[in-house]
């Protein structure tokens, strides 16, 4: 049986992933700013970013460079405490693992407040 806070993750990593699939820009940022703490940092290997507006400008820029991938989750989400780690997978619908890589979330509040991510090496653009 899961627990609340493993179901409570879940949702939450359901809804991260929703916003990557996101293509308009009012609807995303608005989820961007329901998920993620005011004082909130996302870092992965190509950015440190502080603040929902800057993740929504990631996510742009990355739906401008890989138009049509559709992100999922890859796996099985591991949580405990606050944090949650997961595998996810992007591509387009013809081929949706082409790109691959890990995130770490960790909360405060039932909000994101720090994302840790790992990618896999990227498709060329």
């Amino acid at each position: 049986m899961q627990s609340t806070r493993t179901l409570d993750m879940q949702t939450l990593v359901a809804h991260y992933l929703q916003a990557f699939n996101e293509t308009d820009a009012d609807r995303r940022l608005g989820l961007l700013e329901s998920l993620y703490a005011h004082d909130c940092t996302y870092t992965d290997p190509h950015v440190d970013l502080h603040a929902a507006d800057q993740i929504d400008g990631f996510i742009a820029q990355t739906q401008e460079r890989f138009p049509g991938f559709i992100f999922k989750l890859g796996g099985p989400i591991d949580a405990h405490h606050n944090q949650a780690r997961f595998q996810w997978r992007a591509g387009p619908a013809e081929a949706p693992d082409t790109y691959g890589g890990f995130d770490v979330i960790v909360t405060k509040d039932d909000r994101i407040s720090n994302v840790y991510g790992f990618a896999d090496a990227a498709p060329e653009a």
